[in-house]
């Protein structure tokens, strides 16, 4: 019984929410359900994300892009440029990233960044069964 508690105590640890959350800026939440979390976020010119953490299971649509980001992790520094004609990208996020981390992200430039975050539930990223809208009911 000890056992199944801990194991049932860490599964609930780990899986945490699946919001994504920035102490700095607010997102907007587009959909959530059982299988997927979508939310819009925009970080302005001279606006800084604050020290964050991901979830795992993650997808980023990057719809405008900033022509310089710093993005900050684990005491080192990158600095992203970006042309003015950027396309959209889009990423799988490894995750997860914790707070002890450091991550950070501050937009330098000159443009708003704006993105599409799609973070997946566990449950489905591990089942194979459909969501309900998908199955045919019997009376048809």
């Amino acid at each position: 019984m000890r056992i199944t508690g801990l194991i049932v105590g860490l599964f609930t640890v780990t899986t945490g929410s699946a919001q994504q959350e920035y102490p700095n800026i607010e997102g907007e939440t587009l959909l959530e359900d059982d299988r997927v979390v979508v939310q819009r976020f925009v970080l302005e010119s001279g606006e800084w994300e604050g020290i964050h953490e991901h979830p795992e299971n993650q997808l980023v649509i990057v719809l405008n892009s900033t022509n310089e980001l710093v993005y900050r992790y684990r005491g080192s520094e990158r600095v992203f440029e970006r042309p003015e004609n950027d396309t959209v990208r889009a990423f799988w996020r490894p995750g997860p990233v914790y707070l002890s981390d450091e991550h950070d992200s501050g937009n330098t430039g000159s443009r708003p960044l704006e993105w599409i975050a799609i973070t997946f539930k566990k449950d489905s990223v591990t089942t194979d069964d459909p969501p309900a809208q998908f199955v045919e009911s019997e009376n048809e």
